[in-house]
């Protein structure tokens, strides 16, 4: 726990909060158009980018997630549901970062098993933000919790699953080297 607030101590991790937020912002506003549920959702596939910065950057990410995510409902769907959105997206990719420390305890190969983690890692860490922003969603009453939590956990496994995998084949090496990786 005191991970998540030991971020806002160190430059680095500022920069990677700042950064994250920047990326996944400026991939989800170009996406505000593809509405799925009008004000609430819409097409993501910036929804890579929590669980693979997750897995990349740690703590650092999960923040950057939720305030990246803030900013980009400033650009077309700012409601009382953004407060969800915060808490799931930040939660997205805390639960990313957490598992896959929890479960890879060998080097880092990204060999077919480290993969098949990764995607059930996305899974998992797509029902998690599905299910807190749709229960938030709920209680404001602003849309069905079935609803939201369906588009959500579909939009958010199929692109952190798919275009995460890519990405983490082509980008853990480069970000080890840079010495850029969180570790525990």
């Amino acid at each position: 726990m005191k991970e998540i607030f030991n971020v806002f101590s160190e430059t680095k991790k500022i920069v990677i909060v700042a950064v994250t937020a920047a990326i996944y912002a400026g991939m989800l506003i170009p996406f505000k158009p593809i509405q799925i549920i009008p004000g609430l959702t819409e097409l993501r596939p910036a929804s890579v980018i929590p669980v693979l910065f997750g897995v990349l950057f740690g703590p650092a990410a999960a923040w950057g997630a939720a305030i990246g995510n803030l900013i980009a409902d400033f650009f077309g769907m700012l409601t009382l549901g953004s407060i969800f959105g915060f808490i799931g997206n930040f939660f997205f990719s805390y639960t990313a970062y957490k598992l896959w420390n929890l479960i890879i305890k060998e080097e880092i190969v990204l060999n077919a098993k480290q993969i098949i983690i990764f995607v059930l890692i996305s899974i998992i860490s797509s029902f998690i933000c599905a299910l807190l922003i749709a229960t938030g969603v709920k209680i404001l009453k602003l849309a069905p919790f079935i609803a939201i939590f369906l588009i959500i956990f579909i939009n958010n496994s199929i692109m952190s699953s798919v275009l995460g995998s890519i990405l983490l084949k082509l980008l853990y090496k480069r970000i080890e080297k840079m010495g850029l990786i969180y570790k525990e």
